[in-house]
């Protein structure tokens, strides 16, 4: 049985138990919000501890927190930013009081190991650990932090399967296809181009991802509460950032208003919209390959039975559960802004919720993104034979003739095509419009594709 014992605020006492490295505002916040389910953010648990980290090492250097208690505290702090008691970061994503109970259930988790490392109450999670902060600017410069973390390895990700959509695209260089334009068959292609196309898109993304760090490097810290810095010494505002900059290997900087910084979020919303443009272009990308696989021009590796009554029915489950991921975090993305927007006077009480959804869209993504690429374009074949046989009896193929017969004579090649119900090369014969040798030219895949055509 758990040794429990009393702990008191401005609201009375409740009993907390010895075992656990929380205190009474973590447990109020426990019981008062709901038990969504909805998992906290590790990286956001380390951004945490080390924006108290910079603070703390701040407080010592000049003198605000006791060196043998300061140094307690930066032992428990580093704990935790190798993502020990973890277990411990107990309040609910959704929260009300714009992430205070957060805030303070990092402060006492501080607090409490400090004091087991010490072997003495002595650290107060108020006094000592918060010593100069405030919520409000410690919760969303932990947020910038945290999606920087989140940033980082998506932009991995991204790079990894551009990496595989430019592979593709140079495997099917030579594979010549049909296009489609409003899911109806229009001129001849390549699977290459197909796949130049993702890859540049991808590219694009990419680069967003990249560039998205440089929106969100400055941060309110040392604001306190509405950006004034009250209660905070100068020297103490002038220096935490530099601090956390050091600890994060991020380029951090304290934004020139505060006051501004701590109560409008529109480069969070800057952020989440290059991550909804990634998740839009992926499931662009992931609704081709359905098709084409419908289409049989790709081959998809089979990955498990696709039906429960079918026999031999395989589904192209990992696309279509990135059409579920984007489709998410374009939802995300919305309701984000929405939270973003409804920021009142010196402070945005969604906060919560704006950390949760764009924590939760980067995680989806990253994860979806990785199975995308090793599972499923890596293992893309080409139906070279049914590109090919799709390709000859389209008559719409017969648009390429165009530049050597005129339009008129190349849709009587079209016509004789639907007519016959043969293909480009046996109507070409038939009709005597172009030698066979010239036509065989056109339709060389590398003629396909070459931009406009020499007179």
């Amino acid at each position: 049985m758990n040794n429990l014992h009393i702990e008191k605020d401005s609201l009375g006492s409740d009993s907390i138990s010895t075992d656990k490295l929380w205190g009474i505002h973590s447990q109020r916040a426990h019981n008062n919000f709901i038990k969504s389910g909805l998992p906290q953010s590790k990286y956001f648990y380390k951004a945490l501890a080390q924006v108290k980290l910079a603070a703390c090492k701040t407080n010592i250097v000049l003198g605000y927190i006791d060196p043998a208690i300061g140094n307690a505290m930066m032992t428990a702090i580093d704990e935790m930013i190798r993502y020990n008691h973890f277990e411990y970061f107990i309040v609910d994503p959704l929260q009300g009081g714009a992430g205070t109970s957060t805030n303070m259930n990092i402060n006492e988790i501080i607090a409490k190991r400090t004091n087991q490392l010490l072997k003495k109450e002595i650290c107060s999670p108020l006094e000592h650990v918060n010593l100069h902060q405030s919520t409000n600017d410690v919760y969303p410069s932990a947020l910038k932090v945290a999606v920087s973390y989140y940033l980082m390895d998506l932009e991995q990700n991204t790079n990894i399967l551009l990496q595989e959509l430019q592979l593709k695209e140079k495997e099917f260089t030579r594979v010549r296809k049909i296009a489609r334009t409003e899911l109806m068959p229009a001129v001849p292609t390549t699977l290459g181009k197909d796949f130049s196309a993702y890859a540049d898109v991808i590219g694009r993304d990419r680069w967003r991802i990249f560039k998205a760090l440089e929106r969100i490097r400055q941060i309110n810290l040392g604001g306190t509460a509405i950006g004034t810095g009250l209660t905070a010494p100068k020297k103490y505002i002038f220096a935490v950032c530099d601090n956390l900059k050091k600890i994060t290997g991020l380029p951090i900087s304290r934004a020139e208003n505060l006051y501004d910084a701590t109560q409008n979020h529109d480069q969070i919303a800057e952020v989440f919209s290059m991550i909804k443009i990634l998740a839009i272009n992926i499931n662009k990308i992931s609704n081709d390959l359905r098709l084409l696989a419908s289409y049989k021009e790709i081959i998809l590796k089979p990955l498990q039975d696709g039906s429960s009554i079918m026999p031999g029915k395989y589904n192209p489950v990992i696309l279509e559960m990135l059409n579920q991921i984007c489709l998410k975090v374009i939802g995300n993305d919305n309701t984000a802004s929405h939270a973003i927007s409804q920021g009142e006077l010196e402070l945005n009480a969604r906060l919560p919720l704006i950390a949760y959804l764009i924590f939760e869209s980067c995680d989806l993504l990253i994860q979806g993104i990785d199975k995308l690429s090793t599972t499923c374009i890596r293992h893309i074949t080409a139906d070279i034979a049914h590109c090919d046989l799709q390709l000859l009896n389209e008559p719409s193929t017969s648009t390429i003739l165009i530049p050597k017969i005129g339009y008129k004579k190349a849709a009587e090649i079209a016509e004789y095509m639907i007519q016959k119900k043969t293909d480009i090369i046996s109507a070409c014969n038939a009709l005597s419009v172009i030698d066979h040798l010239e036509l065989e030219e056109l339709l060389k895949a590398e003629n396909i594709c070459k931009l406009g055509y020499d007179e």
